[in-house]
């Protein structure tokens, strides 16, 4: 189920004001997760959303989350990007 959220990889907000609006995930503490979209929700203070209220789907930003397993700086515009191109490829 969604308890096998990892970083980098696409989720997308069931509930509360952002419902429906794609995000990264960047970190997991328990049943919690901290997502980012490089837009709205920086990648400096993400937002930090329950996991039930959470989609994922098996999509990962590769570059993405290999910086984050390194605790390497990953900029808003990479997770902007990497966000538009995951979701281009749920499309076609």
């Amino acid at each position: 189920m969604t308890q096998d959220i990892l970083p980098g990889q696409l989720v997308q907000s069931t509930a509360g004001r952002d419902k429906g609006k794609f995000f990264l995930a960047m970190e997991r503490n328990g049943g919690i997760v901290s997502v980012a979209d490089g837009y709205m929700r920086k990648v400096q203070a993400p937002k930090k959303k329950n996991i039930k209220h959470l989609k994922k789907y098996n999509l990962v930003a590769k570059d993405l989350a290999q910086k984050l397993r390194e605790d390497k700086r990953v900029t808003n515009v990479e997770v902007e990007r990497a966000i538009k191109n995951l979701v281009v490829g749920l499309e076609g």
